[in-house]
């Protein structure tokens, strides 16, 4: 079994590398990187989500067409609904479970901000930075700072201008919902309503904690993974 971790907007796929000591060693875990993301920094800064899977897709072909399962926070959830898509258009293997965290789903009116498109990149930063959505850390190196909020912005647009409805795409596996109680972006979403995504099971686990609950409840969401896929 193969376990896809999806980033997070601005996130590096090393940010899930932790969770690996608290799952079976004989679970493969596959933190996936966007293409001119981080490690693949040398490659073309993708900027649509159909893009940016259409790469992964590529990239993962073999471990996509065994069993595996995803786990994606953020926008990591749009990614893997996507994915999802993608996979059961191309004739590829479906997921066996799916976990989502920290997101409403795709088809809701829930936003950061009215047009991030037309928004500016102080103004993606300064917002994510002052409700605590982003876990890049200001460093000295001001190239490299600039560097992680362009792609953190470049992140923040993609997410927000995709749209899929349960009519697009159906996850055709039991889903299992997270995230943190104290989460600004939570506050007006009902997590239940992820239901209409699955003809199977919804189940929905609240934690204490901001967007990034799980950095405290690390061990408790590996308990979650391992029991879903019975592991």
């Amino acid at each position: 079994m193969v376990l896809f971790f999806l980033p997070h907007a601005g996130g590096s796929a090393k940010s899930y590398s932790s969770f690996k000591r608290f799952l079976p060693k004989d679970l493969t875990v596959v933190p996936m990187e966007l293409s001119g993301r981080f490690t693949r920094s040398s490659e073309p800064l993708l900027d649509t989500v159909p893009d940016c899977v259409s790469d992964l897709i590529e990239k993962h072909s073999e471990l996509l067409s065994g069993e595996y399962a995803l786990f994606g926070h953020s926008m990591g959830t749009v990614l893997v609904t996507e994915l999802v898509k993608q996979a059961k258009e191309k004739g590829l293997a479906m997921p066996k479970h799916v976990f989502l965290s920290g997101k409403n789903p795709p088809d809701e009116d829930v936003h950061c901000f009215e047009n991030a498109d037309t928004a500016s990149d102080d103004e993606i930063v300064s917002f994510f930075t002052a409700n605590s959505l982003s876990s890049n850390a200001p460093v000295p190196d001001e190239e490299l700072m600039r560097t992680l909020n362009r792609v953190l912005c470049t992140d923040v647009r993609m997410a927000e201008r995709y749209k899929a409805s349960p009519e697009d795409i159906k996850f055709g596996c039991d889903i299992t919902v997270i995230y943190g109680k104290d989460d600004p972006l939570m506050q007006s979403v009902d997590m239940n309503s992820w239901s209409r995504f699955t003809d199977g099971k919804c189940e929905v686990y609240p934690f204490g904690g901001d967007h990034f609950y799980y950095q405290q409840h690390k061990e408790e969401v590996c308990g979650i993974i391992k029991e879903k896929l019975n592991i």
